[in-house]
Order: C-alpha cells, then sequence, then structure tokens
C-alpha cells in the first residue's frame, strides 16, 4: 500500500474539438493554487495458476481521498446543492485505517485467487 498525490487539473490544457463541440469546463479558484489529491494504491505479487489458466495481475485498486459536499450557494459554474467533490485535506490515522477497512480489504477479498483464501495476507505501508 502506498500513498501518491496528483493534481486535479493542470494550469493549461489543449483540446482539439469538433466544430459542433463545447468547450469543457475548466473551474478552479486561481491557476496557481490548483488543488492535490492523495491516492491510495494496493497492489500484491502478480500470480497464477496453472490448472485454470488464471492468472492475477496484481492490481488491487486505488482510490482517491475525496468527499463529495454539496455546494452551499449557487455559483456561475454551478447551482446550489450541486455535489462538489473535495479532497481530504489532512488524511491521518483515522482515515486511513477507515479506507483500509471499508474500500481495501473488500477489494482484495474480491480480487484473491481462490487457491490462495486459507493463507494469511500481510499489508505493508511503504513510507509508514
Amino acid at each position: 500500500i502506498d500513498e501518491k498525490w496528483f493534481h486535479m487539473t493542470k494550469q493549461s490544457e489543449n483540446y482539439y474539438l469538433l466544430p459542433d463541440e463545447e468547450d469543457p469546463i475548466h473551474t478552479c479558484k486561481s491557476k496557481i493554487f490548483i488543488t492535490k489529491i492523495m491516492f491510495l494504491v494496493a497492489l500484491a505479487r502478480p500470480g497464477f495458476v496453472a490448472q485454470r489458466n488464471e492468472f492475477f495481475s496484481g492490481k488491487i485498486g486505488i482510490f482517491p481521498f475525496i468527499t463529495k459536499e454539496p455546494a452551499k450557494r449557487t455559483n456561475i459554474n454551478r447551482e446550489a446543492d450541486t455535489l462538489e467533490t473535495k479532497p481530504i485535506i489532512s488524511v491521518k490515522r483515522d482515515v486511513i485505517r477507515s479506507y483500509l477497512i471499508a474500500k481495501v480489504l473488500p477489494t482484495i477479498r474480491e480480487k484473491w485467487l481462490r487457491e490462495d483464501i486459507g493463507n494469511p495476507i500481510f499489508i505493508q505501508q511503504d513510507n509508514a
């Protein structure tokens, strides 16, 4: 398990549009203060089962640390009560623990190979 930061948007983006297409919506408070979002990435060793020709790529999932909150007021860009994607600013132990329990562990159970169900699973955090 590792964490990775990404910017929500870029300062400038090039788009190639057809004549009947509208310009994409690019909303942020300022080009200087672009919001960053942290992602929790879960990986495992790839595996292969010869009897069934089943292959496990090792990719478990990527989970963004975001919340969806309704907008309080109407703005030029959106109406009131429209869901906004906001990053979780302070990612601490409680937030990571809730993500592990609610998102990572169910995904591991869903994608894990059937032959390895009885074996223990060790979760190792990078730089923790």
